[in-house]
């Protein structure tokens, strides 16, 4: 009785709205039919999305149905399954430009996908129970050499819009478990690094100045500052030197199409007729639709095929141009209730692994809606990372569906430790 009282009926209200509303859309991507054979894809699409739907809501069931001492007690295995089989899917014949996925029968899975959940569990196992002193660097350590192993094969394969989400649930999850200060610096200044290595050049150009030589004086300047922490100080100083001698093997390791994203990110309009033709026609699309929008399958960028990728990246353009401001506010709105309520949950659960789960459960929601309107409007280089529950899709779908389940786990077992 207490568990139905406590079941949180609006977190699946929410996802019901937000799966009928990209199923609608996806029918929309490829109306209007002038053919049977743009009918039978219209179909065919709406048919698999349906599918993964069903397949999510039983992954879903089961975040739900199992307590979630045992995704606790399990987390190291499925963490070394995600990894083998990241290995594994290196080793198979190539689709398109990356190695992704893994064919099974009529349906293929991304096993990076999966593998957010295993990173999740995993970080929320090692930093569980260590709240009178979690601010040790021996344990972050181990979170770091837990999260670059799969980080580093998903950028092989290449994947680069899933490895920053690894790294956009690890910096919430962290501090949550009371990681501050130097610690958070520590993880995020490589990062920064990278960027600067990477626009440096052009930067340097335009302003005669040297940005990653300058960042590295500032990290000095800080390491100096706290040098009663030797050896977290040292540390700091190291990871973004070794970025700087790294970096650019990695970055000529890169596809020419990811470096392209990457750099027209810079200057969005500098080449609109090639890696700048998808932000561009995007924001045409988004911007035709006003406020309240052209009309339900009357949007005119998708039915002119002048927007690619319109049923998984770049859905939330069709949205705009459809359903105008209103629409893409609506969709939002629901998305900040999802994330909402996990915040909530993370502050109700008395179990430290349920409460740091849903914490990087929040952060996952956040970023992939962030990044995805952000690419669609061209804020944010185009990653490839899907609108949960809204871009057609298979393994993006079940996790996120299973996250939701682990949610609701939460609502019934928040008294458990």
């Amino acid at each position: 009785m207490k568990a139905i009282r406590d079941f949180d009926w609006m977190i699946c209200l929410t996802v019901a709205l937000l799966c009928i509303l990209g199923l609608a859309l996806i029918y929309s991507v490829f109306y209007p039919h002038e053919d049977d054979t743009v009918n039978h894809t219209n179909l065919l699409y709406l048919k698999k999305q349906l599918l993964w739907i069903l397949i999510g809501c039983i992954a879903m069931f089961i975040g739900f149905t199992i307590p979630f001492r045992y995704f606790e007690t399990l987390a190291y295995m499925y963490y070394i399954i995600c990894v083998v089989l990241l290995v594994g899917v290196l080793f198979i014949t190539r689709t398109g430009q990356a190695h992704r996925w893994i064919s099974l029968g009529p349906i293929s899975i991304q096993p990076s996908e999966f593998t957010k959940i295993a990173l999740l569990f995993l970080w929320a196992r090692i930093l569980s129970g260590y709240t009178r002193n979690p601010n040790q660097l021996k344990r972050l350590v181990i979170v770091l050499g837990v999260f670059i192993v799969p980080f580093l094969f998903v950028l092989k394969e290449p994947d680069l819009g899933t490895a920053l989400v690894f790294f956009a649930m690890l910096l919430p999850v962290l501090y949550w478990r009371g990681f501050r200060g130097l610690h958070i610096l520590f993880v995020l200044s490589p990062f920064i690094s990278s960027i600067l290595l990477i626009y440096g050049q052009e930067i340097a150009q335009n302003h005669k100045t040297l940005p990653f030589g300058i960042y590295i004086v500032l990290i000095l300047i800080i390491a100096y500052r706290r040098r009663a922490f030797l050896l977290e100080s040292l540390l700091l100083v190291a990871s973004n030197v070794g970025v700087g001698l790294v970096l650019p093997g990695l970055w000529s390791n890169l596809k020419e199409y990811q470096q392209d994203r990457i750099l027209n990110f810079l200057n969005p309009g500098s080449d609109k007729l090639g890696a700048g033709w998808q932000v561009f026609q995007s924001k045409i699309a988004i911007g035709s639709g006003g406020i309240t929008g052209k009309g339900y399958l009357e949007g005119t960028q998708k039915a002119l095929e002048f927007l690619p990728a319109k049923h998984t990246d770049f859905v939330f353009s069709v949205l705009g141009e459809e359903l105008g401001f209103i629409g893409a506010l609506a969709i939002l709105v629901l998305f900040f209730i999802l994330i909402y309520k996990a915040l909530a949950l993370a502050e109700k659960s008395r179990s430290e692994f349920a409460s740091t789960v849903c914490i990087g459960i929040a952060a996952y929601f956040f970023f992939q809606v962030f990044i995805n309107v952000a690419m669609t409007t061209g804020i944010a280089p185009v990653t490839g990372i899907p609108l949960p529950f809204i871009s057609y899709g298979g393994s993006s779908i079940v996790v996120s569906f299973f996250f939701i389940g682990f949610l609701l786990n939460c609502s019934v077992r928040w008294f458990e430790y």
